[in-house]
């Protein structure tokens, strides 16, 4: 009996379509493998030339670099993982992560305009566009936050042209309003590249990995360099670590309200230990306040999305404000590191003597920040220029060539009233209605979806934002870039959630049975 023709000349297509596979194989085989080979040999006579160390940068910046160009959401994950991780100067006992050069270049580099992360965030959206053009699509999109964060801007950009005209220094300049330039950008980046739920997973076991290696890495520091005393030393890490400490707090207890998502919940429990060590070895006051207002309005949000719990969640609220009372009140007066919250909690009221200076500087530091504004109230005083003393402050200098040897001449702790100092009333108004968008936007997020996970994301963004409001009135945070580049990231991500919640093609990933409640 004969073959088909048509079979016998399928056949042979499929044939010949897997020797051509197996020949196109073996030529990309050999490429590379050439391609390594003059890599390693252009690497080995570099190396004698220059640092080995410099040629391995570039080496994997090229790698990274191409990578980007294919799939651009590497560079914002890359980004995030910057964030979590890495410290923007060198701290006092360095624990290698301070010092990478993400947010400053090393004395060689130092003076170019924009930072390492600039650059990174600069290309990585310039490919986004390439991307989207290409296959006609907008360049970008803006979302509803675009507005209000432009508005804010622009005013920025008047402080900019008023510093400018009235003797501020332009380098100073620059230095000021890059968090709000890595605002817009994160933003923007985050907004058109987080399309599917397993973007919000990965972003947030990245998140909790982070924070847990920060608090390994401040256990640490505590228990083997410091022996267990902080006797002298003010911190032991960078000020916003803390804030990444008290958010990671507050995800745990979202994680455990919400019922969703246990394999980072646990991951989350088994960080807990550590971030409680670090962030009370860290000694940063103002962020134990900013956690309870985070918890009180995270639970506020959940008692209106899940009318189910309601007199459960008021009963464990009302017990939870009791224990705190009475734990602030008996351990106020003690020592040891189990009293240190609660020190730090009635410092802020009734400082003790060790606060006494820190509460007296911030209080002369916001009437000085006020008498400059009423300079002139409408735009400000301008980017650029030390504000007035009218009551002269104690001298902070750090040293910092950028400054001029003194950073808190230019930028206050209070960077509330740094902004409204800055910008007039005018910024002051922006900044107070870009917050209140977020805010009241996330809050109507929440109350819309469906999915439980996603819930908790949108109620986790909304008191995070609020705890950096919290923080920044005292504590140098809206000058942080890693604050402000997760407050950016946040805010994309939080007006992507209903466009995802009502995507039913992806769930949230099965690791064993019975692991997560995906929807209510």
């Amino acid at each position: 009996m004969h073959r088909p023709p048509l079979l016998t000349s399928s056949a042979t297509s499929v044939t010949d379509l897997l020797t051509g596979q197996k020949k196109k194989d073996w030529l990309t085989f050999l490429t590379i493998l050439s391609a390594a080979f003059c890599l390693i040999t252009i690497l080995i006579i570099a190396g004698t030339k220059l640092s080995f160390g410099l040629v391995l940068s570039g080496f994997v910046l090229l790698l990274l670099a191409l990578a980007i160009m294919r799939w651009p959401g590497i560079g914002f994950f890359i980004a995030l993982l910057c964030t979590v991780l890495v410290e923007e100067s060198p701290l006092k006992i360095h624990i290698f992560t301070d010092e990478l050069n993400v947010f400053y270049w090393p004395p060689d580099l130092a003076g170019q305009v924009e930072r390492p992360f600039g650059y990174l965030i600069l290309f990585t959206l310039f490919i986004l566009i390439c991307h989207n053009l290409l296959k006609r699509r907008k360049p970008l999109e803006g979302g509803q936050f675009l507005l209000p964060l432009l508005c804010f801007l622009i005013c920025v950009l008047i402080g900019v042209v008023h510093g400018l005209s009235s003797g501020g220094n332009f380098k100073i300049i620059t230095l000021e309003i890059r968090p709000f330039w890595y605002l817009l950008l994160v933003y923007l980046l985050t907004y058109n590249l987080i399309k599917q739920r397993g973007h919000i997973y990965l972003f947030f076991w990245i998140v909790i990995l982070g924070a847990g290696i920060k608090a390994l890495q401040g256990t640490y520091i505590y228990l083997v360099v410091l022996h267990g005393s902080v006797a002298g030393v003010r911190d032991i890490m960078a000020h916003e670590e803390s804030f990444f400490f008290v958010a990671l707090l507050l995800m745990a207890l979202l994680f455990w309200l919400q019922h969703c998502y246990r394999p980072q919940f646990f991951l989350a429990l088994l960080a807990t230990p550590f971030i409680l060590i670090a962030l009370i070895a860290n000694q940063r006051r103002t962020d134990y306040l900013a956690l309870l207002a985070g918890i009180g309005v995270a639970c506020v949000l959940v008692f209106c999305v899940k009318p189910q719990i309601r007199k459960a969640l008021a009963i464990g609220m009302l017990i939870s404000a009791i224990v705190i009372t009475g734990y602030v009140a008996l351990f106020s007066n003690s020592s040891g590191g189990l009293a240190e919250p609660a020190r730090a909690i009635v410092s802020i009221f009734r400082p003790d003597p060790r606060d006494v200076d820190s509460n007296q500087y911030r209080v002369a530091e916001n009437y000085d920040l006020k008498f400059t504004v009423k300079q002139n109230p409408l735009i400000g005083f301008g980017f650029g220029k030390p504000f007035l003393q009218p009551q002269p402050l104690a001298d902070l200098s750090t040293g910092d060539p950028a400054f001029g040897g003194n950073p808190f001449r230019y930028v206050p702790h209070n960077t509330i009233y740094w902004v409204w100092m800055r910008t007039g009333n005018i910024g002051f108004f922006a900044l107070l209605y870009l917050f209140g968008a977020i805010i009241i936007r996330g809050c109507l997020i929440a109350r819309s979806l469906q999915d439980r996970y996603l819930q908790l994301v949108a109620i986790y963004a909304v008191a995070v934002i609020l705890i950096e409001v919290f923080v920044a009135y005292s504590d140098y945070q809206l000058f942080t870039y890693r604050n402000i580049i997760y407050l950016g990231m946040l805010m994309g991500i939080l007006l992507k959630l209903p466009v995802i919640d009502r995507d039913k093609t992806n769930h949230v990933p099965k690791v064993g049975s019975g692991v997560h409640y995906a929807h209510r």
